[in-house]
C-alpha cells in the first residue's frame, strides 16, 4: 500500500526494531499511522504489539524463582494486607466478611424477586473473585474464607436503620473477629432495585456507568442518640448513622476501614451531601453524588 515508507510493508512494521523506527521522518511515520487507520489495520497492529508485550512480561515473570514471584505479587495482591492486620493477634486467618440484614421483601409474593436479587448479588462478588483467583495463594485463601452472614427475620420487614443497628450491636460481642466491623449492611427494597437494575461492575469502569449497585451501611451505634446538649457542638452530630456504599467497594476498601475502625464514620462520609449519594472510596472524588431526576 502506498502509505508505507520506502522499504516498509506490513510484516516489517510488525517486526521493526527501535532503530528501524528512528529511520523514519515524522511525515513518514504520520502517513503510515493514518494509512493503517484508514485501511482498518491500526487496531490489529496495536493488539499484536500488546500481545507481544504481555508475552515478554509473562516470560520474565515465569523465569523468576517461585519465592521471589510470590513475594513481589503479595505487595499488590488483594485482601492480604487487610487480613494480616485484622487477624494480627490470631495464629491463623478465619472467616471474615459482613453481617447483612434483610430489611424488606418478606412474604411469598416477594420471594421470586428476592431470589433474583440474591443470585445477582452473588454474581457480583463471584466475578470480583474470578478476576483475582490464581494470582496469589494467600488471596485465594482469603476468598475461600469470605462470608456474608445473613440475618432474616419477618420482624425486620421495612425496619428502620436504628433497629438494624440495635440488632447488630446486641450480637456484636459474640461475633468472630472477622465480622466485628463498625458497620453492618442492610438490604432494603431500594437496594434490591439498585442491584437488579444497575450494570454489573464487571461490565465497565465505574466512571462509565450511570448507576452503581449499592447497599446501606449501618453504624453499630446508629441507635444511640447524641445527648441533646451536645448535638450542636460535637462534630458528627448530624451523621444519621447510615449511608449508601457501592457494592464493588465493599471488599477492596470499605471492609478494611470498618474492620480496623481506622476512620470515624462521620469523617468517612463528610463528602456526602444527599442521602442518595453513594460512597465509593475515601479519596478525592470518592462519592458518586445523586443528581436530581435520576431513576
Amino acid at each position: 500500500m502506498s502509505f508505507y515508507a520506502p522499504g516498509w510493508d506490513y510484516n516489517r512494521l510488525l517486526n521493526a526494531t527501535s532503530a528501524d523506527w528512528m529511520t523514519l521522518t515524522d511525515e513518514q511515520h504520520s502517513t503510515m499511522m493514518t494509512g493503517l487507520k484508514e485501511a482498518g489495520l491500526f487496531d490489529g497492529v496495536v493488539a499484536e504489539f500488546e500481545r507481544r508485550d504481555r508475552g515478554k512480561e509473562d516470560a520474565i515473570e515465569a523465569a523468576k524463582p517461585e519465592e521471589q514471584r510470590l513475594a513481589e505479587r503479595e505487595l499488590n495482591a488483594p485482601y492480604i494486607d487487610t487480613l494480616k492486620r485484622v487477624f494480627r493477634f490470631d495464629t491463623d486467618w478465619s472467616e471474615w466478611g459482613f453481617v447483612v440484614f434483610r430489611a424488606g421483601l418478606y412474604g411469598a409474593q416477594h420471594e421470586a424477586r428476592w431470589e433474583e436479587f440474591r443470585a445477582r448479588w452473588d454474581l457480583i462478588f463471584e466475578q470480583e473473585f474470578n478476576a483475582h483467583r490464581g494470582y496469589h495463594p494467600k488471596s485465594d485463601r482469603a476468598m475461600e474464607l469470605f462470608r456474608f452472614r445473613w440475618v432474616e427475620d419477618q420482624a425486620l420487614d421495612m425496619a428502620a436503620p436504628e433497629e438494624v443497628s440495635r440488632r447488630f450491636d446486641s450480637m456484636w460481642q459474640d461475633l468472630p473477629r472477622g465480622f466485628t466491623t463498625s458497620t453492618c449492611l442492610m438490604v432494603t427494597p431500594e437496594v434490591v432495585d439498585s442491584i437488579l437494575n444497575s450494570p454489573l461492575p464487571s461490565s465497565a469502569k465505574q466512571r462509565e456507568r450511570v448507576r452503581l449497585p449499592f447497599v446501606v451501611a449501618v453504624s453499630r451505634s446508629a441507635h444511640v442518640p447524641f445527648p441533646e446538649e451536645e448535638e450542636e457542638d460535637v462534630f458528627g452530630a448530624d451523621f444519621k448513622g447510615h449511608f449508601h456504599v457501592a457494592v464493588e467497594s465493599l471488599l477492596g476498601t470499605f471492609y478494611g476501614i470498618v474492620a480496623l475502625d481506622i476512620i470515624d464514620l462521620p469523617i468517612l462520609v463528610v463528602g456526602m451531601t444527599n442521602e442518595r449519594d453513594v460512597w465509593c472510596h475515601p479519596h478525592r472524588g470518592g462519592v458518586r453524588h445523586y443528581e436530581e431526576g435520576e431513576v
